[in-house]
């Protein structure tokens, strides 16, 4: 019943007839406020002006009378004047036997005439009354109109009645005018309801009855209804249409992906439109897009790139906005190839956006001729929502495989690195035997003797080894040796006096940097080696000549401008080198940083360099990356950390071979080092004590400790490890002084041993002028 009643008053009948109601209420009210009143009052007002004048007509009677007996001076003469009286209440009463009145004259409170069945007290009643005013009163049930007026010379009170009958006709004509306004209104009403229901009520309902039955309306008759129920059946139309399109489109999303999704997505923009059709992604810069899928003359396209620049779709990327064109587009847009080819007249084109609301891509159909209407504008603008929701897709989905990628290669670097840096570890032992007696050789042999020139090769030729050990270290970010704050500039323009003086001079050096450039905090050493490396490999890459660009510049890593993910926000130094070389393909970017991976031919390259180069970036906290492609080049981008500390200037000092005398303690698991050791310590004027373990060393120590002035301590041991024995020593005397020595360099050493303050610390392998050296700043300086 709620329900219903809500209907009924929600309905147009109810609205048209309450709002009629409500008119003619209004207007009847106003006509009786303003008119119908206004009648009554002026009849009411017509019977007492009349009434009003009919005592004035009888007052006149009496002052006639008076004026007669002044005329002829007899007002004096009683006689006469009582004569006059009685012709005058003749006169009076004939009046009012003429004008149909009652009433009467009372004079000194006496009656001297009544004309009526009145009683004396009603009389007294009206004499009461204001003089000259007319009254309404009721008398045995009847009313009346009454006045009453003074003639004050003769002392007459003058009452006249008059019947409300007599003024009847009057009143029914009133009543009639009442009785017409009222009929008129209810004809008004029921004609304006007619008209109403004919002409609004039955075009609204003769729609809203089609569309209740899912039916196009065609009402034909008032233009404005039928302007409406021919839109309604356009919309109709076109949401029938439109709603086919976005259920075809739905289909193709949720069954089709990728590829597959844009080929769907043109071909049905094609078939709705009849149009030719392509989804595109636009470069960075704006200035180019890529083809994703291209539905041309029936046939799919892939694999073109189309220059924006004098095409509709240039405004569609700067400023964002959709693009329609309905005629001639290919006139007004002579440069746009696509539109030329076929001679595109209609041309609609929208950008499609990420979620950095950056314009990703494009969508745009062209062809013949066509008017485009504003279904097909928003249906175009859904496609557009679902292509840009496949474009974020893929992009995230390339950007997951990328990290993957990534993840897999640092991975793999990591363990490369991890091996490369166990065998640099143990290629520094052997060496160590190599190199130690080598030197030691030399120093007992004349320079003139045949044997010195060989012992200056093997020396050399272990030093090479030796040096390509520590790349190995580098790589394995094992090999950061002395930290200190330093200016990369500095760093950079000692690499480039390096190059200017060995390069080819058909290589120009070029560079650009930065003066108020930050500072860094890392080892100098290696980081010429990583600048040089990447400056040789670039080198390389130009046998016909070329530039070799470097710069250096600040750069503040946020999140919102990471170049990678997997960069840590912060200041950095950025360097760049950069080439017109050969460039590399994918693959080759993919595994420069491999360990002995090389292009280049047998004898000509380690493979080591660049490895070695990632190895000390990431060892410094750092980033390297690589951008080439064949012909084009190579940049490699190297992002250092910046520090607040402020860069020193080195000055080198050569220092003499220093001798001395003490017993020193060697423990080495290996018996060459145990030995070379030895010799070269001798040589120095030490004496030593050999131990093959670390239970052996802390055993003779603890027996010869107060003999014993240094202890010479390999980390990576057989049975008890350096890091326990080092332990055990400092238990037997805190104060031992203990020199490390290892094939790892100072960093890798336990955070335990580096925290107990050992004495000094020498790399594997190491000759006779660095431990000399060494052993005086333990010895002597410590």
């Amino acid at each position: 019943m709620k329900e219903y009643l809500r209907r009924i008053t929600k309905s147009l009948a109810f609205r048209i007839f309450i709002s009629i109601f409500a008119i003619v209420l209004i207007s009847g009210l106003v006509l009786y406020v303003f008119i119908l009143r206004s009648v009554s009052g002026f009849a009411d007002e017509y019977i007492k002006g009349n009434i009003a004048d009919i005592s004035g007509d009888v007052y006149k009677i009496c002052d006639k009378s008076l004026n007669d007996l002044l005329m002829t001076r007899s007002s004096e003469n009683e006689k006469l004047v009582r004569l006059k009286k009685g012709l005058t209440i003749g006169e009076i009463e004939s009046y009012m036997a003429a004008n149909d009145l009652k009433g009467g004259i009372i004079e000194d409170e006496k009656e001297i005439l009544r004309i009526g069945d009145f009683k004396t007290e009603f009389l007294q009643t009206i004499e009461d009354t204001k003089e000259h005013t007319v009254s309404t009163l009721k008398y045995a049930g009847e009313r009346y109109y009454a006045i009453h007026s003074h003639f004050e010379p003769w002392g007459w009170h003058l009452i006249l009645i008059k019947d409300a009958a007599a003024y009847s006709g009057l009143i029914h004509r009133v009543k009639r005018a009442y009785a017409s306004a009222a009929i008129m209104f209810l004809v008004v009403i029921f004609f304006s309801i007619y008209l109403l229901n004919r002409y609004i009520r039955y075009p609204v309902s003769t729609i809203i009855k089609s569309i209740r039955k899912s039916e196009k309306p065609e009402y034909k008759g008032i233009y404005e209804f039928e302007f409406l129920s021919d839109n309604i059946s356009h919309l109709i139309d076109s949401l029938q249409h439109e709603t086919k399109m976005l259920n075809n489109l739905y289909y193709i999303a949720v069954s089709k992906k990728g590829e597959d999704f844009f080929d769907e997505v043109v071909m049905a923009i094609g078939r709705m439109y009849n149009l030719n059709s392509f989804i595109a992604r636009v470069s960075p810069d704006g200035e180019v897009a890529e083809v994703v899928s291209l539905y041309l003359n029936g046939e799919m396209k892939k694999g073109m790139n189309i220059s924006l620049k004098g095409t509709p779709c240039e405004g569609v990327v700067t400023k964002k906005q959709m693009c329609v064109i309905e005629r001639d587009a290919y006139k007004q847009f002579p440069n746009a190839d696509l539109l030329s080819s076929i001679k595109a007249d209609s041309y609609i084109g929208l950008a499609v956006f990420n979620r950095k609301n950056d314009v990703a891509g494009l969508l745009s159909a062209f062809g013949k001729q066509k008017e485009f209407l504003e279904s097909d504008i928003k249906v175009l603008q859904s496609i557009g929502q679902m292509v840009a929701a496949e474009l974020e897709r893929l992009s995230e989905e390339e950007e997951k495989e990328a990290l993957k990628e990534q993840l897999f290669q640092a991975q793999k670097l990591e363990a490369i690195g991890t091996l490369a840096g166990g065998v640099a570890h143990d290629f520094n032992n052997m060496l160590q035997g190599i190199l130690g007696y080598a030197a030691y050789l030399k120093m007992k042999v004349p320079v003139e003797d045949p044997m010195h020139e060989p012992l200056t090769v093997i020396e050399h030729s272990a030093e090479r080894a030796a040096d390509l050990t520590k790349k190995l270290l580098g790589f394995a970010r094992k090999g950061k040796y002395l930290i200190g704050p330093m200016n990369l500039n500095a760093i950079v323009e000692n690499i480039v006096a390096i190059t200017a003086r060995t390069f080819d001079r058909k290589i120009k050096t070029e560079t650009t940097l930065a003066p108020d450039i930050y500072t860094i905090e890392g080892d100098k050493s290696q980081l010429e080696h990583v600048i040089l490396n990447i400056c040789l490999n670039s080198r390389d890459a130009m046998p016909e000549g070329g530039i070799l660009s470097i710069e250096t510049f600040n750069a503040e890593i946020t999140k919102e401008t990471k170049p990678h993910s997997y960069m840590k926000e912060g200041k950095y130094v950025v360097l760049k080198v950069l080439d017109t070389g050969t460039g590399m393909d994918e693959e080759t970017q993919k595994r420069v940083f491999e360990p002995f991976f090389t292009t280049k031919e047998v004898g000509k390259g380690t493979g080591m360099g660049l490895p070695m180069a990632y190895g000390v970036v990431k060892n410094h906290n750092g980033f390297i990356t690589v951008d080439s492609a064949p012909g084009k080049g190579s940049t490699f981008t190297i992002y250092l950390p910046a520090t607040e500390k402020k860069a020193e200037k080195e000055t080198a000092v050569l220092k003499p071979l220093h001798k001395g005398k003490g017993t020193i303690l060697v423990i080495d698991d290996e018996e060459i080092i145990r030995n070379v050791a030895r010799d070269i310590l001798h040589e120095l004027g030490y004496d030593t004590i050999l131990a093959s373990s670390g239970k052996e060393g802390v055993k003779i120590y603890a027996d010869k400790k107060d003999f014993i002035d240094l202890v010479i301590l390999d980390m990576i041991m057989p049975e008890m490890e350096g890091k326990e024995t080092f332990k055990k020593l400092k238990e037997i005397n805190p104060d031992v002084k203990i020199l490390i020595s290892s094939g790892y360099n100072q960093d890798s050493l336990p955070e335990q041993v580096m925290d107990s303050g050992e004495a000094g610390f020498i790399q594997k392998p190491y000759n006779i002028n660095e431990i000399a050296e060494i052993i005086k700043e333990v010895l002597y300086t410590a």
